[in-house]
């Protein structure tokens, strides 16, 4: 009874590897020609292969044995008129050249076929890069690094493989088998057929360990993303695990996922080496019957001891192709799955994105208004209900309410870092949707509750709000942020370098350069989250102070739980459970006696 389930997988995964080719293949298109010469280099070094043991069949039969050379030979072999030593010196000559020759064609082949293979590396990734970038926050939510890292580095070069290394292996091995078997039948019909007998039976071992193969390279493969997730995760939150003295719970947890990845992989590895085994016995098999005919006939008269070796290099050549598809086929399988995921990360939608009409936001007051606005990433879970607020442009505001109460997802629909789910939220009176993306957030600056620098010099930090901004403008914004003054005395000044994740500076010198990021971009639109939270007495007030500069003369909305510090606000808006209950002044909403009043109970007593 025919396995009707089985054939449609079979079917699934070669119409996968198709559709994969098929939608990388343009990044082959404008490489064609480079493409076509290596193959052609490969060709080359095929016929320097068909080459290599004519040389030897001539010494034994012609040379040592004395028998005379076949007439077109002796015709166009040059020496033979000096008998068998002139003879042999030629032959020699021909193994040298021979082997000259294939070398060269080779490296072409391998150094054409690795820079096409390269470029195609370099293209896809850098197609993944962009796309990731311009993935929506709610894809980045709830996608882990470190599986994103795996996709851009080896997912992408065992998709290389599919795409350059193994077409090229499967032009050279086609054309090596197909003119050795041309040759072998010539020599003799009889023992190549013979020899065709471990076609079957290779093939048979090849569909025996496909599938159980292709389970545990697919396991090692999600072994693997789960190990550079969790090093991504610990090596990221180093602090909160050393602070936390968790060190030997991390290496535990990590040294438990790496058991499984190990495992994992030695079974793929015990799998290739059953294979390879199987089939090299196979080889040795037929060999030793071919050797056994092959003997008989020699003694016969009907084979020369050189159409042996020719036959006996040519078999083991031809079965070479057979011998590497273990290897072949897991890179197929690996790159398979690989391409899969590159292929579904590619595929993923872009949920925030330009409308077609989308006009440019050009300068705007920075006015912003909530009306009726609804947000969920699901229908059944409401994050925000029926906000209604408007901002005047210049007004300062600040957000606060109980934790998880939506007030970070409030201010990240104003640059859309999410869109809103029912509603409409306006600046000077424009749908944001109605904007481009790009005109929109060059209004906004932000500065997070974690200032978030990178492994470059403090100007390269600052410089990072505004593409091309000149130094003038970096030391103006950082005087302003009152930071000036700090970096000026740091060794190396403005081209200090600052570790990752700004681990050289102080909190608060951190986040002074952060606001000094966001000056320099100056922008109508200032959104503060949590700008002092963790800092000391000092260096709060520093920041407090550069926070002052910041929001002068602009629209600013402050996140924080620190009410004392919000006095200085226009207005005070409350946040709880997704809703807007409370808003007015510092003073008024006390005497209100509401939620309000209640926080700053419980900050009092805390």
């Amino acid at each position: 009874m025919i396995n009707t389930s089985k054939w449609r997988r079979r079917f699934s995964d070669w119409r996968t590897f198709v559709g994969i080719i098929s939608h990388f293949g343009k990044h082959l298109k404008k490489r064609r020609k480079r493409m076509l010469m290596a193959a052609l280099f490969g060709i080359g070094y095929i016929l320097m292969r068909l080459l290599e043991p004519w040389p030897l069949k001539l010494i034994f039969d012609n040379v040592l044995l004395g028998r005379p050379l076949p007439e077109p030979l002796a015709a166009i072999l040059p020496g033979t008129e000096h008998g068998t030593s002139g003879l042999l010196y030629v032959l020699v000559a021909a193994i040298v050249a021979v082997g000259l020759l294939g070398g060269l064609f080779y490296y072409f082949h391998r150094v054409i076929g690795a820079s096409l293979g390269q470029g195609v590396a370099a293209d896809l990734r850098l197609d993944l890069y962009e796309h990731i970038q311009r993935l929506s926050f709610d894809f980045h939510d709830r996608r882990r690094t470190g599986d994103l890292i795996v996709r851009l580095t080896s997912d992408i070069r065992m998709l290389r493989d599919a795409l350059v290394s193994l077409p090229l292996a499967l032009v050279e091995h086609l054309f090596l088998s197909i003119g050795m078997l041309v040759i072998m039948f010539l020599i003799d019909w009889q023992m190549t057929l013979i020899a065709l007998v471990l076609v079957p039976a290779l093939a048979w071992l090849v569909r025996k360990y496909r599938r159980p193969m292709k389970r545990a390279i697919r396991k090692q493969r999600e072994r693997e993303g789960h190990l550079a997730t969790i090093a991504a995760e610990t090596l990221g939150a180093f602090k909160v695990v050393q602070g936390f003295n968790r060190e030997h719970h991390e290496v535990d947890r990590f040294g438990s996922q790496n058991k499984r990845s190990l495992r994992s992989g030695v079974k793929a590895a015990r799998m290739e080496a059953k294979f390879k085994w199987s089939m090299d016995f196979g080889v040795a098999f037929v060999t030793a019957i071919i050797v056994a005919v092959a003997s008989q006939r020699i003694l016969a008269g009907k084979l020369s001891p050189g159409d042996l070796i020719v036959f006996i290099a040519y078999l083991r050549i031809f079965a070479r192709p057979f011998r590497r598809i273990s290897r072949t086929m897991e890179r197929m399988l690996r790159a398979t799955a690989a391409g899969g995921r590159v292929l579904d990360m590619l595929q993923k939608q872009i949920t925030v994105r330009d409308r077609p009409c989308a006009g440019k936001a050009v300068a705007i007051s920075g006015a912003i208004s909530f009306d009726h606005v609804w947000f969920s990433h699901r229908r059944d879970n409401w994050i925000l209900e029926d906000i209604v607020l408007d901002i005047k442009a210049g007004e300062h505001i600040a957000i606060t309410g109980p934790t998880g109460s939506g007030k970070s997802t409030l201010t990240s629909l104003i640059p859309r870092f999410y869109d809103v789910t029912k509603g409409t939220l306006l600046i000077d009176g424009t749908d944001v949707r109605d904007l481009t993306l790009e005109s929109l957030r060059r209004q906004i600056t932000l500065v997070f509750q974690e200032p978030v620098l990178f492994a470059a010099s403090i100007a390269e930090n600052i410089a990072y709000g505004k593409s091309g901004a000149s130094e003038d403008e970096i030391m103006q914004a950082a005087r302003g942020a009152g930071i000036h003054d700090i970096i000026s005395r740091l060794p190396n000044g403005y081209d200090t370098i600052v570790g990752e994740r700004g681990g050289t500076l102080s909190g608060g010198q951190r986040q002074c350069v952060a606001i000094a990021r966001a000056m320099v971009r100056d922008a109508p639109i200032v959104i503060l989250d949590e700008p002092t939270t963790g800092l000391d007495a000092h260096s709060a007030n520093m920041v407090l102070a550069a926070l002052e500069s910041l929001m002068d003369g602009r629209t600013a909305i402050v996140i924080s739980h620190d009410l004392p510090k919000l006095r200085k606000m226009n207005r005070i808006v409350v946040l709880c459970n997704g809703r807007l209950i409370e808003q007015g002044t510092h003073e008024y909403l006390l005497a209100c006696r509401g939620t309000y009043h209640t926080l700053q109970d419980n900050r009092e007593a805390g």
